[in-house]
């Protein structure tokens, strides 16, 4: 299998290198239009680049992005600085920064499902970047983009994301599991949330040392994974973190919520406490631990997480943890065939509106995106020092390499092309290529790209339902609620009437019918 991953590779690499030679007199071409309205004069221009992630203190980032600007400052007179979200509270302070016309920040990444990206466009938070504008100072980026896609990125007619649509991902959520403890319980695989079931009981009944999952009640992506195994649910994910409206693409046509009404999530309440009434997870009162770290160290039986973490990070490190364990991964809707395929805009770059240089960070963001010496070093740091390519073109370790005296953190997850990427070969590419294949058979384009839903009118009534989900759903999600599902799920439901869900559900339909 390894073998098939890296001549597909190489087959891609040598197309590309075929097509380079033309394409670089192209890029030449627009490079120059718009270095040459650059003062070389003048002091260098810093533009600040906002990201999302703990700020990295071993001093080894500070260094590639010394590296960068020794080319940014021959070639375009600018150097980087990058702004440092951490994951802390990571959403509030992210709108705090967006907001704020003195933070000095240039280029934003954001996201229109997880980082707020068109409110901060409705609150005025972005600049509005003209056709003409993203020509002349990002050209080989706008050139590389759809006019459809270009389309998906605006609002009121304005364009005000460039997106991440050269790089190919899945970031679907589901179950890291234990083969073992699987055939332990009867299952050749785990391939439904019944099967799931039968290996929580497994593990309850026989494994009093682990905690079967020591699940985030407050992570909603559980909850939406069971309701989109139950039913062909596709969830619009720009509405809140829950993906509280949808469609079930068995019957398209309507904007429904499977919280709001119907049997699904009634059921999962049902399994939620009778996971807690048999053990599942931690008992009430103490704190919630590290369940990735817990599942590396056989503590916990499982770890609820996305297929690029996987076959990245999860798979290998248990590899070296332990090497005698396999496992495998259970995604959600599998059973049900259900799937859909990232948004274009899950990553994307914003310029603020309150930048001082937006044609100059701008043209640092196309060249970082576009020039292969450049993106190497935003995305894998310093050949012989983060990385050392391979004769079959994949990335390594140096000997070495000390992950936490030597590793760098840019998150440039706003502008990656698969072009450029370099396969790492400690990556589960086994695993990678066996859930590719299924994927691709049922995964669906994300059915609400472009479509404005994030109005300033539904923004705004939704700060009366967020609260009632953030008191309610990790209740729920424990299992530690009184009396049974039914009667909790109707005063859920109950409550969200009282603050116009049913209202809300209506604009949306009417949006909806509307494109």
């Amino acid at each position: 299998m390894k073998k098939r991953v890296f001549s597909i590779f190489l087959a891609v690499l040598l197309c590309i290198t075929t097509a380079s030679c033309t394409k670089s007199y192209q890029e030449d071409d627009i490079r120059t239009e718009a270095m040459s309205r650059i003062d070389f004069s003048e002091e260098p221009v810093t533009i600040t680049y906002l990201t999302i992630g703990d700020k990295p203190t071993n001093g080894e980032t500070e260094r590639v992005v010394d590296e960068l600007n020794r080319i940014l400052e021959k070639r375009l007179n600018a150097r980087l600085d990058i702004y440092y979200i951490g994951w802390a509270d990571y959403l509030e302070n992210y709108n705090r920064a967006v907001s704020d016309p003195n933070m000095s920040v240039d280029l934003i990444g954001t996201a229109t499902d997880w980082l707020d990206a068109w409110p901060n466009v409705i609150n005025g938070h972005f600049l509005p970047l003209s056709e003409d504008m993203l020509k002349t100072y990002c050209g080989i980026t706008y050139t590389n983009i759809s006019k459809a896609t270009w389309r998906d990125c605006s609002y009121d007619g304005n364009i005000y994301f460039i997106p991440e649509n050269e790089f190919t991902q899945w970031t679907n959520h589901g179950f890291a599991y234990r083969d073992d403890i699987a055939r332990e319980a009867g299952l050749y695989e785990v391939a439904s949330w019944e099967d799931l079931d039968k290996y929580f009981d497994c593990v309850a009944r026989k494994h009093p040392e682990m905690i079967a999952w020591d699940a985030d009640t407050t992570d909603p992506m559980p909850i939406l994974g069971y309701l989109m195994s139950s039913m062909k649910y596709a969830p619009i994910y720009e509405l809140t973190s829950y993906g509280l409206w949808g469609e079930d693409q068995d019957n398209p046509g309507r904007i429904i919520s499977p919280y709001y009404t119907g049997k699904q999530f009634i059921e999962y309440a049902k399994l939620m406490k009778s996971w807690n009434d048999k053990g599942v997870f931690r008992t009430e009162g103490m704190d919630i631990g590290d369940n990735e770290a817990e599942f590396y160290a056989g503590e916990s039986s499982v770890h609820q997480d996305q297929t690029q973490n996987y076959f990245s990070v999860i798979k290998p490190r248990m590899q070296v943890e332990m090497p005698d364990v396999n496992i495998r991964f259970f995604w959600f809707g599998k059973e049900s065939g259900n799937l859909m395929k990232v948004s274009k805009l899950h990553g994307a770059m914003a310029i603020s509106a309150y930048s001082r240089n937006p044609e100059r960070a701008l043209m640092v963001y196309d060249m970082l995106r576009n020039d292969e010496e450049c993106y190497r070093l935003i995305r894998y740091g310093i050949e012989g020092r983060q990385y050392d390519v391979t004769s079959q073109n994949t990335v390594e370790q140096p000997n070495g390499y000390n992950e936490i005296e030597d590793s760098i953190l840019t998150n440039f997850w706003w502008g990656r092309r698969d072009e450029y990427e370099l396969p790492n070969t400690a990556y589960a590419w086994d695993d990678y290529y066996d859930l590719v294949n299924s994927y691709e058979h049922v995964a669906v384009p994300y059915p609400w790209e472009g479509i404005p839903f994030s109005t300033p009118l539904i923004n705004n009534e939704l700060k009366a339902i967020v609260p009632i989900c953030e008191e309610y759903l990790p209740v729920i999600a424990s299992g530690r609620y009184a009396g049974p599902a039914e009667e909790k799920v109707a005063e859920f439901r109950a409550r969200l009437m009282n603050a116009g869900f049913e209202r809300i559900t209506g604009q949306l339909q009417r949006i909806y019918d509307s494109q």
